[in-house]
């Protein structure tokens, strides 16, 4: 649905230029240390955070083949044991994020797996880590500042956790995941990073506008 996708034959492992995540934010952001509390309301750029998007045929066929349990349906999520989230985005095509500030070791060992796989049809990288932005909206006030940034019906009680919703919010097209995290409601977004500046504009000014004291900052991955 987003744009930036890059296009790849299928089986081409890629290689990631991790300069890309280094986006007109990096000089705009305070660097947070430390996870947040159940009652802070944050908005968190989580874009240096690990993700690997897969899509096209065979991609069902390697997560299985990698022993990874999946959402039965599309636009819905889970989270592995690891706490690496399952996000599924279509009948052949997933995402998988670590967690928000979480050390990106598991999806380095997912993403030489499945360049290693000898599977005919494994589908092929989205280049999601390259071409996505990703904030983490949470804590009380989280549902309304949603209410503000989009026009689709993202209240709690019809966007429960494990679901998601591809869809316009920011004044862009953005996946928008429930995943209930730090002990409060959250949101997960995730749009096109050529507009990443864009978005923190339309964040600052409509977060201020809730008068919800809430804190944006940028969360890095654990070394």
């Amino acid at each position: 649905m987003l744009p930036g996708s890059h296009s790849a034959s299928a089986g081409h492992a890629g290689h990631i230029d991790a300069s890309l995540r280094h986006h007109a934010l990096a000089q705009r952001l305070a660097r947070r240390e430390g996870l947040p509390g159940a009652h802070e309301n944050v908005v968190l750029d989580c874009t240096q955070t690990e993700r690997f998007g897969l899509r096209g045929p065979g991609t069902m066929d390697w997560l299985g083949e990698a022993g990874l349990s999946v959402p039965q349906a599309v636009n819905t999520a889970l989270t592995l044991p690891c706490g690496t989230s399952v996000l599924r985005l279509g009948q052949q095509e997933v995402l998988l994020a670590a967690p928000p500030g979480g050390s990106g070791t598991r999806l380095h060992a997912l993403r030489k797996a499945w360049g290693d796989s000898e599977l005919a049809a494994k589908g092929y990288d989205a280049y999601r880590d390259e071409g996505w932005a990703w904030f983490v909206i949470s804590g009380p006030a989280a549902p309304a500042l949603m209410r503000r940034i989009s026009m689709a019906d993202l209240r709690p009680e019809s966007l429960k956790p494990g679901n998601l919703s591809q869809t316009r919010a920011l004044h862009l097209d953005a996946v928008v995941a429930r995943f209930d995290r730090f002990g409060a409601i959250a949101y997960d977004i995730f749009f096109d990073i050529a507009s990443a500046a864009f978005a923190l504009d339309v964040l600052t000014e409509t977060a201020a506008g809730t008068n919800a004291g809430f804190q944006l900052a940028a969360l890095y991955a654990t070394e």
